[in-house]
C-alpha cells in the first residue's frame, strides 16, 4: 500500500489531467474498437471479412497520425494540447459516422479518421507527460497512464454492454456515447491544458523532427527490441483467446475455457491484474536501471508464453495453467511498459519529443500487423502446431534480450540509466 501511495503522490496535477483525459479516450476507443465488429457484423449485415477490412485500415492511417501529429505536436504554433483537442473533434466525427452508416464506404471513412485521431491522440498525450513529469518521475507518470488505460478500456466494453441492453431497437445510437465522451475530453483539455507548457524549439528544428528521430540509431535499436513487445500485446488481445476456446476447451472438465469464461479469465487475470499491479511495480523496480527491467520482463513474456504451451498440452490442470499464464504476460507487461516509455523520453531532445513518440508508436503500429496475421496463421493448423506455436513465440523473447544487451552497449549511460539518474539531467535541445 505504501508503494501505491508513493507512485500516487509522485504525479503532479498535469500527469493527473492527462490520466483523466486518457481514461475517457480509452472509454471511447474501447468501445468502439470493441463493438464496430458485433455492430456492423450482427445488426448491419455486413460480411466478417468486409468488416475486418475496414478496420485494419485505421492501423494504415494511424501511421500518418503519428508522424502528421507528432510533427504538429512539437511546433509553437500547435503544441500538444492543440494536436489533442484535434484528435477529441476527429474521435467525435468518427462517432457520429457510426452512428448513422449503414454500408461499408462509410465504416471505411470512420475506420480512417479513427487511425488518424489513435495516430494524434497517443503522440501528443505521450508528449504531454513526458512535459508534466520529471525525468525521476516519468516511469511513475506513465505508469499512471497504464492503469488509466486498463481501467477506460474495462469501462468502455462493460458500459457498452449495458448501453446495448437499454437500446436494443437502435444499436448504433450506442455510437452517441462516444462522440459525447470525446467531448467532453475536448473541454477538459481546453479548459485544464496551458498551450505554452512545452519545450519551444529553434526555428526549423521542429518540423525536421521525424528526421531527426530517424536517424537516431539508439531510437531504431530500441524500437527493434520493442516490436517484440508490442508483437505479444497483439498475440496476447487477438490470438489467445482463439487459442483457449479452440485448442483449450473441452479438455478440462474445470470450467473456465468456454467463450464468455474465457472474456471473464481476461477480465480479470489479464486487465485485472494489470490494473492492481501497474503503479506499485512501477514503484517497486525503481531502484533497478531501466534496461535490465525490460530484460526481465521479457524473460516473464517467455515464461508466460511457455505457459500457454503447457495449458494446451496437458489435461491436468489446465485451467490452473492458463491463469498463471495470464497473469506472467499481465505483470510482464506492465513492468515493461512504463519504462519503455520513460526510456524514449531519455532518447528524446527536450523540443522533440512529439517527433520521436511518433517514430517509437510506429513499434505498436508494426506489432499489431505482426501479431495477428502470425497468431491467426498459427491458429489456422493442426494441434501440434498450434500448442507449439507458443513455445515458439516464448523462444522468440531470447531475441529481443538480445537487442537489449546491443541498446546496452551502444550507450551505457542511458541503458543504465535509473529513475533517479535521469532526474539529475535530460537530454539536451536539439
Amino acid at each position: 500500500m505504501n508503494l501505491l501511495l508513493a507512485s500516487l503522490q509522485s504525479a503532479n496535477r498535469l500527469v493527473w489531467i492527462q490520466a483523466i483525459g486518457r481514461l475517457l479516450c480509452q472509454v471511447a476507443y474501447g468501445l468502439i474498437s470493441f463493438y464496430i465488429p458485433i455492430l456492423f457484423v450482427n445488426h448491419i449485415g455486413l460480411s466478417a471479412a468486409s468488416v475486418g477490412f475496414a478496420v485494419g485500415l485505421s492501423a494504415v492511417s494511424e501511421v500518418s497520425g503519428h508522424f502528421i501529429g507528432g510533427t504538429l505536436a512539437d511546433l509553437s504554433g500547435w503544441g500538444r494540447k492543440r494536436v489533442l483537442m484535434l484528435a477529441a473533434a476527429l474521435g467525435i466525427g468518427v462517432s457520429l459516422i457510426l452512428t448513422v452508416a449503414t454500408a461499408l464506404p462509410l465504416l471505411i471513412v470512420a475506420s480512417l479518421l479513427l487511425g488518424i485521431s489513435l495516430g494524434f491522440y497517443w503522440t501528443a498525450s505521450s508528449a504531454a507527460v513526458m512535459d508534466a513529469a520529471s525525468p525521476g518521475d516519468r516511469h511513475h507518470a506513465f505508469a499512471l497512464m497504464g492503469v488509466s488505460e486498463y481501467i477506460g478500456v474495462g469501462i468502455g466494453v462493460f458500459g457498452g454492454s449495458l448501453l446495448l441492453g437499454a437500446i436494443q431497437e437502435r444499436p448504433q445510437a450506442i455510437f452517441l456515447g462516444c462522440a459525447v465522451i470525446f467531448f467532453a475530453f475536448l473541454l477538459l483539455m481546453q479548459f485544464t491544458m496551458q498551450q505554452g507548457q512545452q519545450p519551444q524549439a529553434k526555428p526549423g528544428t521542429a518540423e525536421q523532427g521525424i528526421f531527426i528521430a530517424l536517424k537516431d540509431k539508439l531510437l531504431l535499436v530500441f524500437m527493434a527490441a520493442n516490436v517484440f513487445f508490442t508483437t505479444y500485446v497483439a498475440l496476447v488481445t487477438s490470438t489467445i483467446p482463439l487459442y483457449f476456446t479452440n485448442f483449450v476447451a473441452g479438455a478440462d472438465p474445470t470450467p473456465g475455457v468456454s467463450v464468455s469464461s474465457t472474456a471473464n479469465l481476461f477480465t480479470w487475470c489479464y486487465i485485472g491484474v494489470g490494473a492492481l499491479m501497474q503503479l506499485p511495480l512501477a514503484q517497486l523496480l525503481t531502484p533497478y536501471p531501466r534496461v535490465r527491467v525490460l530484460i526481465a520482463a521479457m524473460l516473464l513474456w517467455g515464461a508466460g508464453f511457455s505457459l500457454l504451451w503447457a495449458t494446451g498440452s496437458f489435461v491436468d490442470g489446465q485451467f490452473v495453467w492458463g491463469v498463471v499464464a495470464l497473469c506472467l504476460l499481465s505483470i510482464s507487461s506492465v513492468a515493461y511498459k512504463p519504462f519503455f516509455s520513460a526510456i524514449v523520453s531519455d532518447l528524446a531532445p527536450d523540443t522533440l519529443r512529439g517527433a520521436y513518440m511518433a517514430v517509437s508508436s510506429q513499434c505498436w503500429t508494426i506489432g499489431y500487423f505482426i501479431g495477428p496475421v502470425l497468431g491467426g496463421w498459427a491458429m489456422d493448423q493442426s494441434d501440434s502446431v498450434a500448442h507449439l506455436f507458443w513455445l515458439g513465440v516464448g523462444a522468440s523473447s531470447l531475441l529481443c534480450v538480445g537487442i537489449l544487451w546491443i541498446f546496452e552497449t551502444i550507450n551505457p549511460a542511458i541503458a543504465h540509466s535509473t529513475p533517479a539518474a535521469s532526474a539529475l539531467s535530460s537530454k539536451p535541445e536539439a
